[in-house]
Parts: C-alpha cells; sequence; structure tokens
C-alpha cells in the first residue's frame, strides 16, 4: 500500500512540475506558439513522457488554466463569505478580477482564450470527457466564479442595494461583460495609458467601478425600454 501512494504521489509531483513550466512557457510565448516538444525539452522529458499525463497539449493548456481559476476562485470565495451588501461584493468581485489580471496579467489573458475556445475544443463523447478531464473541470471551476457573480446579484436585489428590473442572470452577463471588456480595453494600451490618457490602469478601473456602482442604484433598465425576451 505505502509502495502504491509512493507512485501516485510521485507521478502527482512530476505532473504538478510539467505543469508549472507548461505554465510559464504558455504565459510567455502565448498558446500557438508553444508545442509539447518545447514543453518536453524545457522539463527535460520527451514528448513521448508527457502522454503519461496528458493526451495532448490542449489537455496540458486546460491543467494550467485549472490551476489559475482555482486560485482566483480562493480569493472570490473569500470575498463572497464576507457580511456585506450584494452590491458591496459585486463591486469586490469586479475588482478582484482585475487585481488578478494586475498580478498575472499573461495567466489571465489565457483564461480569457480559454474561456472563448473552450466550446470549439469541448469533448463531445465519453471518451474525450475522460481524456479532457482538466478542460472540464477548469470549466466547472470557471462557471463557479461567474455563478459567485450571480449570487452577489440576487443577494444586492434581495437586500435593496441593487435597483434593476432586468433579471439577475441578464445583470450577470451586462457586468461580467463589462468587466471583461473594461480590462481588454486596459491591455491593449497599458503600456500607454498615462503617455496617451493621463491615468494608471488601476484609475481606469475604480472609475469604472463607480459607474457601475451607480448605475446599480438606480434602475438603468428604465430607459431605455426593455425589449422583452420572448
Amino acid at each position: 500500500m505505502e509502495i502504491k501512494k509512493r507512485k501516485e504521489w510521485e507521478k502527482r509531483s512530476k505532473q504538478n512540475r510539467i505543469i508549472g513550466i507548461a505554465e510559464e512557457l504558455f504565459n510567455e510565448n502565448g498558446y500557438e506558439a508553444t508545442t509539447l516538444d518545447i514543453i518536453a525539452n524545457n522539463a527535460g522529458y520527451s514528448k513521448r513522457n508527457l502522454y503519461q499525463y496528458f493526451s495532448d497539449k490542449n489537455d496540458l493548456f486546460n491543467a494550467v488554466i485549472l490551476k489559475a481559476v482555482n486560485k482566483l476562485n480562493l480569493e472570490l470565495t473569500s470575498i463572497c463569505e464576507k457580511d456585506i451588501t450584494g452590491i458591496s461584493k459585486v463591486v469586490a468581485i469586479s475588482n478582484t478580477f482585475f487585481t488578478f489580471f494586475i498580478n498575472h496579467r499573461k495567466s489571465f489573458n489565457n483564461i480569457i482564450f480559454f474561456d472563448i475556445t473552450f466550446e470549439d475544443n469541448k469533448p463531445n463523447d465519453d471518451r474525450e470527457k475522460l481524456q479532457s478531464s482538466f478542460g472540464i473541470e477548469a470549466e466547472s471551476i470557471h462557471q463557479k466564479n461567474l455563478n459567485l457573480l450571480l449570487q452577489a446579484i440576487e443577494l444586492g436585489i434581495k437586500d435593496g442595494s441593487i435597483i434593476s428590473k432586468f433579471t439577475p442572470k441578464q445583470l450577470q452577463l451586462i457586468i461580467w461583460g463589462q468587466n471583461m471588456g473594461i480590462i481588454h480595453s486596459i491591455s491593449r494600451r497599458y503600456d500607454h495609458l498615462e503617455s496617451e490618457y493621463c491615468c494608471t490602469p488601476q484609475q481606469v478601473f475604480a472609475n469604472y467601478l463607480k459607474m457601475i456602482n451607480n448605475c446599480l442604484q438606480c434602475d438603468i433598465s428604465a430607459s431605455p425600454e426593455i425589449i422583452p425576451h420572448t
């Protein structure tokens, strides 16, 4: 039994080491430019060795994403456990996404790439699901992170800190889209924000949060007219 446990520990240790090396390479070079040959060479293994732990490059990339979204989930869950109003949680969650972007810019961009491409790479049958367990789990945690925003919105509507005729799911979609949009805009202009716009990334996002906070406290859905879903 001890031998079996030791072998499982050794396998996890090697797998985690490969994930760590792959994370650095994906962050530095992006998904397309990072090949299994490059990862294997940096890890000191043959490409054949990598296939003992991952079904393909996408599976290894998903393992890297799983590590990142788990880290983000811990930070978001900590916020949501606080005894504050719903609108305060919405603002804090949005700020946490931004802070994660600032501290882990390339890792955050990889999460966005995963979010965009997951449907195209989604496993179609049980066999593919078994081979893509990292992707399935990463998507599950990613959705949990989005649901934390939904729960904060629902709390805000319940406690009266959020005023809106939009449904919680509609607000979730709007706020998530706005968060990603402003972060993407900041990312594109990151190195020349101060010279061209006379503000830092932090100042841009802080002003954006003020706007979101103000909009959620006055019913923005009152105008223009909302077209009901049919």
